[in-house]
């Protein structure tokens, strides 16, 4: 073996038993396999299947070096807005392009499915299959290709899938699973994930999120748990008890803070797994974000509203107090709704559901759409031509009654949420046309993660606003 091969074998053999090492280098010393021995883009083989359609960041690249150091199991956990997806496209073509794997299984919401679907095509050649509920288990590309389905599809069907029809895993948002650990309850969609890379089913798995933690430490021991059985390794924090007494400096249920002493260790382990790109890192330039407060004083009906509802709500828990405060935060056709929803299911008196549906039916205009009004006003004048604006409101009661208002105005409008995603690709498109064919797109959260809504001349507003 020459000096060369020698050391690629070195570099490659880390995480082999003995046997397999030896069996892997002799395959190397007959030229048998093609080790990924990657340290900068001209080592890259795929470059021509998608050179002439894209130029990739460098921290996109950088992306794919460290997921083939980190072979065959990495997640990263970029900031928003800094092309995840590209960053998966170029993995899944070297390791294509290597004859390393010819079928990726990508899990994401069903927002982002047809977005996944046209980047792998119309970037880097890759076709693509969506396929929701049932559909998952026929699903098959002919020979190079992705297949395209839900977390909850795959909850469903994920054990049924032929062991060797995919081998590659891509988890985008994947901090949906991260209630594994930590919880009264594990969601089933995590048991099934995990039983999954446990028995090794998929030999390449990448994970990618924005937000690796959102509330609790317990999201990265379920990250890491993850990632290490995807391994075969045992999870390095230790058992759940180890992880609570070495790590957690609050109560089990809260795992809020990170014990001083142990930070850099906590730190060590995660980025073991995780690679992380900031914005700043980056050195992208991003549109400069303001936030602007538009504070609006509620008319007489919502006064009235509040009124209505006060004294009522005080005899519920306080989960439902909560509630019908959510709702009533929206508009007033979202408590409504939930009023009547809690009604029909015994939660809440169907005489005070029945008050506010009447007072809602006989209110004139709220003050958060005379607020919107005035704003759209502002930036007509700002901008004629080029002006665009995103409404994101969590209810979709509320949602509707956006749309219903701004189109009686005789605005275009586009709309997102969860059962939108076929249609969201054409719904940006039009948004981003200059001038623009839909001048408003009203979005729920799923707007919000991962779908690209950034135009350089486009205001964001929330409809989730206090009133005073």
């Amino acid at each position: 073996m020459d000096v060369a091969t020698e050391f690629k074998s070195k570099i490659l053999s880390r995480s082999k038993e003995p046997e397999e090492y030896r069996i892997y280098r002799a395959g190397l010393e007959w030229d048998l396999t093609d080790p990924i021995v990657i340290d900068r883009a001209e080592d890259f083989k795929s470059t021509p299947r998608w050179s002439d359609r894209l130029t990739p960041y460098h921290h996109q690249v950088t992306n794919l070096i460290t997921f083939c150091r980190r072979l065959p199991v990495t997640l990263l956990a970029d900031d928003v807005g800094l092309g995840k997806t590209i960053s998966a496209g170029l993995i899944i073509s070297e390791l294509v392009v290597r004859s390393r794997l010819s079928k990726v299984l990508i899990v994401c919401p069903k927002i982002l499915a047809q977005q996944w679907k046209e980047e792998l095509e119309a970037k880097f050649d890759i076709p693509g299959i969506v396929a929701f509920g049932r559909d998952l288990l026929t699903a098959e590309p002919e020979e190079v290709g992705a297949v395209i389905t839900t977390y909850n599809s795959a909850r469903l069907y994920l054990e049924k899938l032929p062991e060797d029809r995919f081998q590659m895993l891509v988890l985008d948002e994947a901090h949906k699973l991260r209630n594994l650990y930590g919880v009264p309850n594990t969601p089933q969609v995590a048991k099934r994930f995990r039983k999954a890379l446990e028995q090794r089913r998929f030999p390449y798995v990448l994970m990618l999120t924005a937000t690796p933690i959102q509330n609790r430490l317990w999201d990265l021991y379920s990250l890491v748990d993850l990632l290490t059985i995807a391994r075969g390794h045992d999870n390095p924090f230790g058992s759940e008890g180890m992880f609570i007494r070495k790590f957690v400096a609050d109560p089990r249920d809260g795992a809020r803070q990170l014990k001083e002493e142990a930070r850099d260790e906590f730190r060590s382990i995660v980025y073991g797994y995780m690679s992380r790109v900031r914005r700043g890192d980056a050195k992208l330039y991003f549109p400069e974000r303001k936030v602007l407060r538009h504070e609006v004083d509620p008319t007489a009906a919502e006064l009235q509203l509040i009124r209505a509802i006060a004294k009522p709500i005080q005899k519920l828990n306080r989960l439902t107090q909560i509630s019908i405060l959510q709702a009533l935060t929206s508009s007033p056709e979202a408590l409504s709704a939930q009023l009547d929803n809690m009604a029909r299911n015994g939660t809440a008196p169907a005489d005070l559901a029945a008050t506010v549906k009447g007072i809602v039916a006989e209110m004139p205009l709220t003050a958060k759409l005379l607020g919107l009004d005035k704003l759209i006003q502002k930036l007509k004048q700002e901008n004629p031509e080029g002006w665009r604006l995103v409404v994101f409101t969590i209810r979709r009661e509320t949602q509707t009654t956006i749309q219903n208002f701004l189109e009686g105005h005789g605005l275009k409008v586009g709309v997102i949420n969860g059962d939108s995603g076929e249609r969201n690709q054409e719904t940006i498109k039009l948004f981003r046309e200059t001038p623009p064919r839909y001048r408003v797109i009203v979005s729920t959260e799923a707007g919000s993660e991962g779908v690209n809504l950034q135009t350089r001349m486009c205001w964001s507003i929330t409809t989730c606003l206090g009133i005073r």
